[in-house]
């Protein structure tokens, strides 16, 4: 399929169509406004951070995370909100749309079907200029109310926009306009839906287990890519929904298949090969256990679980199938948090975990606020959960919840909340995830860890502190990390090794019941919760 991208007509494998989706074959687009930033994040003084990050990161580190940044532009900065004439795919019913948060124009577009309507062939380029000219009298509300596409996040266009649309199409043939707008006209295409996958070649035959990377967003580019060449792996397949992202990483990694379709890619990879699942977090479950059933060893990035369904049939699976899926929880891979650990070990009696964790702020149209996404606990503060549970070795049992109030005015459910997990050994887990203070340094996060007559610090995941007798004691590493490479040095080894995996199911299993216990809390505004009543069964289940 040809797609429009930065003002080059490029390559691309077809769109997979979702559930809410029409396929278009487009005759014509006309490009309303530009999207600036759609989905990214912005930064902040980026020299100055830049600068900071040298010297509490490293020069290795920062230079990589500046290279991403600078390459963002290249897979977000070129999305349009626009009108297009053209015919569905199959029926080949002539319709106009509304495509929000779109490409440019390609062949083919994916719509959301509340935005497309049928019209009669007599329906001309000046009726619709006429439609763009109604969209355009207020630009401004048009780009917040579409700066997604509503294809992926389990929600509806807003009743605003789809009114804003009906009036446009109304206004389609009882008005004239004489507004001078550019139209765009795509190669001719075929009239039937594009193949979902684009095979490419590459100039050396490659060598080692072949991969297939379901998600190519900033993550995967930073850290996932270059972990699995340092691996040794083969980079076969790499799947993404936004088809120009697909491609574009494809062909500057190496990959021989790009698609949007990651089942696909799932079932095109050779046996035995590795599934990494970095995709939108509704998806994990589905498709580390449909790669695992293939026969292919798995890495599921977090969080692993979003609903109980996915509890339920990722706790089978890995039960049935031990040792086939990693879980990417990087915190417990860092050599402070294992040397906190054992230093726990010669202490009694239950504990007291208190995480205060900076924040990054989001759009709002961001994915991560996405209905079907399971709240920022799921994906953001599920991490120190997961935390809570690796130091609280020996799995006592959470039984109940505690969530502080909504900050009045506050437009997200989630935002300066303090989340507080008992457990059935007097152990507690408070986890309090902010926006406020400085945000130079990124994410940042202060543990504290108390057992016995011992305390001990971890402050931004760099320098430790032991209290324990009247003496301190101090570490800490070079530069501050997240256990990333840690974490997929030993995920990964194990995978070409032919190691079994080793995170718990035990353990995916408690922090999936707390991190939907406390998103059921933020959705229902309720201050206590319980702990599901199907966590203690699940787990006398477990071998």
């Amino acid at each position: 399929m040809k797609l429009l991208w930065h003002g080059s007509w490029m390559d691309t494998p077809g769109f997979h169509l979702p559930d809410q989706g029409v396929l278009v074959e487009v005759e014509a687009v006309l490009p309303l406004l530009r999207l600036e930033n759609a989905s990214g994040r912005s930064t902040r003084r980026p020299q100055r951070k830049a600068a900071v990050f040298l010297m509490t990161d490293g020069p290795r580190s920062t230079l990589r995370k500046v290279r991403t940044k600078r390459e963002e532009p290249r897979f977000t900065g070129d999305f349009r909100v626009a009108v297009v004439l053209g015919r569905t795919i199959p029926s080949r019913e002539r319709v106009v749309a509304l495509a929000a948060r779109t490409p440019p124009a390609a062949q083919q577009l994916c719509i959301h079907h509340l935005l497309v309507r049928g019209v009669d062939e007599a329906f001309s380029s000046q009726n619709l200029v006429n439609m763009a000219a109604v969209l355009a009298g207020d630009l401004d509300a048009l780009g917040q109310m579409a700066r997604q596409n509503y294809l992926y996040s389990g929600m509806e266009p807003p009743e605003e926009l789809i009114k804003l649309w009906s009036e446009a199409v109304g206004a389609a043939r009882s008005a004239s306009s004489s507004h001078l707008m550019p139209f765009i006209r795509p190669p001719a295409g075929s009239g039937e839906a594009a193949d979902t996958v684009l095979r490419l070649t590459r100039p050396e035959p490659a060598s080692g287990i072949p991969v297939a990377l379901l998600g190519a967003g900033d993550y995967a580019r930073t850290e996932i890519i270059p972990a699995l060449r340092a691996a040794g792996l083969s980079l076969f397949s790499v799947a993404n929904r936004e088809p120009q992202i697909a491609a574009i990483v494809a062909r500057d990694d190496g990959f021989l298949v790009a698609t949007t379709d990651s089942e696909r890619a799932i079932a095109e990879l050779p046996r035995p090969g590795l599934t990494v699942v970095a995709t939108a977090h509704d998806t994990h479950t589905h498709l580390a256990c449909l790669a695992a059933e293939a026969g292919h060893r798995v890495f599921l990035e977090k969080p692993p679980t979003v609903t109980r369904q996915d509890v339920a049939r990722l706790t089978e699976l890995m039960t049935a199938r031990p040792g086939m899926i990693e879980i990417g929880f990087n915190r417990r891979y860092h050599p402070l948090v294992r040397r906190a650990r054992a230093r726990l070990w010669h202490e009694q009696g239950p504990t007291s975990i208190t995480c205060t964790i900076k924040e990054i702020a989001l759009q709002p149209d961001h994915w991560y606020f996405w209905a079907n996404q399971g709240t920022r606990i799921t994906g953001n503060l599920c991490h120190w959960i997961d935390l809570g549970v690796f130091l609280l070795e020996g799995r006592p049992l959470p039984v109940s919840l505690t969530l502080s109030p909504r900050i009045p005015g506050s437009e997200a459910g989630d935002d300066e909340r303090v989340l507080t997990v008992t457990f059935d050994d007097g152990s507690v887990l408070t986890v309090l995830g902010t926006n406020r203070g400085d945000d130079i340094r990124g994410v940042q996060e202060q543990i504290e860890i108390r057992r016995g007559r011992t305390t001990i610090t971890i402050d931004d995941l760099w320098k430790l502190r032991v209290r324990s007798g009247g003496i301190e004691r101090y570490s800490r590493t070079i530069f501050r990390n997240k256990a990333h490479v840690q974490m997929y040095r030993g995920a990964l080894g194990r995978v070409v090794r032919g190691e079994p995996a080793i995170y718990p199911v035990g353990d995916m299993v408690v922090v999936s019941a707390i991190q939907i216990a406390a998103s059921d809390l933020v959705r229902s505004d309720e201050r206590v919760g319980e702990i599901p009543d199907w966590l203690a069964p699940t787990l006398k289940r477990l071998p």
